[in-house]
């Protein structure tokens, strides 16, 4: 495995008017994990004395559309931030035509217990939106990582009727899509396609991963929308019904993209739960 680090440089985060630019370092880089180029963005020190935030994007995801979340989150925290684009996704290589009804426990048992040693992160938090962060979930419930918290954003916890209807629906309207996510990806259709093809095959109905929610010792933040077109209520309710430490909250006026709708009570909610910990 190895790893090709670009230049270091730094974000400008916008600042109210008369006030000085806050500027935060940041570095790029890929690691080759299991015949693919995994593109990374590490923001902050990952030396410093700090837990590092590792942030998993949503199925059609990617590093590049968490917008300023990430910047945010380690300006209110003060821990590095690490962010990366799974196979398939933003400026990683291509991933699998298509996708395995195991997909999301290869890459929570895997790829990103491969891809924390070899960035020497030792103590990280697992922050993942929808399919991240039913990924981080599968992660730290297998002891795959050792998480010291788990926070996800409108995670699936099982499949839900509402989610197939949402995706569905979103289907429809796939070629209006893949224009934004053009965007951020290099084969949007295939983004779009693998992604939309997995939750709607009959097989993946099977999907379910509450079994593992009691096997998952550090504390878990859920959060969810009030409006969120691909789960209900019950993802939050289940994560903490079955996981022992973990704490929901149902996020108003807000949808599946918390982190767009909502993005300042999101970042409310993470640092007040990390800074209770």
């Amino acid at each position: 495995m190895l790893f090709y680090w670009h230049t270091d440089s730094r974000l400008a985060l916008s600042a109210p008017l008369g006030r000085k630019t806050n500027w935060i370092n940041f570095m790029d880089g890929y690691a080759d994990l299991f015949h693919h180029q995994i593109f990374y963005r590490v923001i902050g020190d990952l030396k410093a004395n700090k837990p590092t935030i590792i942030m998993l994007h949503e199925g059609l995801g990617s590093s590049g559309q968490w917008r300023a979340l990430p910047e945010l989150l380690h300006q209110q925290t003060e821990s590095p931030v690490l962010l990366y684009d799974r196979s398939g996704y933003g400026r990683s290589s291509s991933g699998p035509q298509v996708y395995e009804t195991d997909f999301m426990h290869y890459e929570g048992q895997s790829v990103l217990p491969a891809l924390i040693p070899h960035l020497e992160i030792t103590n990280p938090i697992l922050l993942g939106h929808s399919d991240g962060a039913s990924i981080a979930l599968i992660a730290s419930g297998s002891r795959a990582v050792e998480a010291s918290a788990v926070i996800t954003i409108a995670a699936h916890i099982f499949v839900e009727i509402e989610c197939i209807a949402g995706i569905e629906k979103i289907k429809q309207n796939r070629d209006s899509i893949l224009s934004p996510l053009s965007k951020y990806h290099q084969d949007s259709a295939s983004t779009f396609d693998r992604w939309a093809r997995i939750w709607l095959d009959p097989d993946f109905t099977r999907f379910d991963i509450r079994s593992l929610l009691p096997k998952i010792e550090c504390p878990v933040l859920a959060l969810q929308g009030d409006r969120d077109d691909y789960g209900t209520a019950e993802m939050v309710n289940g994560i903490t019904r079955e996981t022992p430490n973990a704490v929901g909250h149902i996020i108003q006026n807000c949808g599946h993209m918390a982190h767009q709708d909502q993005p300042e009570v999101i970042i409310s909610c993470v640092k007040n739960f990390l800074a209770s910990q």
